[in-house]
């Protein structure tokens, strides 16, 4: 039974994640899209982007949850360097952390927060996206 599991979840095996297109919205006025995998389910959350080997360079994973708390993220057996943002409940993005893989610092939110945008590492600057900005949250995963 535990076999049948592994297969399902297999890192090779994402196809049955949710996902979607989302626009970031920096202070030059520019819009940033990006191809998420949508995590709003709590075996989702919990296997986030472990044992992936990449990333495409615009995309990344979108952590949904039912309400703002503070959060706390590691990137044990995680392979790929990642930033990650925080984002409040109305989509502003209150703070972004850089997270190196293989590692199991915990990374968590100064504030509650309602979801969290995972990119490659420096995806976030190379856009000019920084705390304040905003994210387009897809209307279905705004109510709790």
């Amino acid at each position: 039974m535990l076999l049948v599991w592994f297969a399902v979840r297999s890192p090779d095996n994402d196809d049955d994640l949710k996902k979607e297109t989302i626009t970031l919205n920096n202070s030059n006025g520019e819009a940033i899209e990006v191809k998420v995998e949508i995590a709003d389910e709590e075996d989702e959350r919990t296997e986030g982007l472990m044992h992936r080997e990449s990333l495409c360079e615009d995309c990344g994973m979108l952590f949904v949850y039912e309400e703002s708390e503070h959060r706390s993220f590691w990137m044990k057996n995680t392979h790929i360097p990642l930033s990650i943002a925080f984002i409040s409940e109305n989509g502003t993005i209150m703070e972004i952390q850089q997270m190196e893989p293989e590692t199991t610092e915990s990374h968590v939110s100064e504030d509650p927060c309602r979801y969290a945008l995972e990119v490659n590492q420096g995806f976030f600057q190379e856009n000019h996206i920084k705390a304040g900005d905003t994210v387009s949250i897809p209307e279905r995963f705004q109510d709790g």
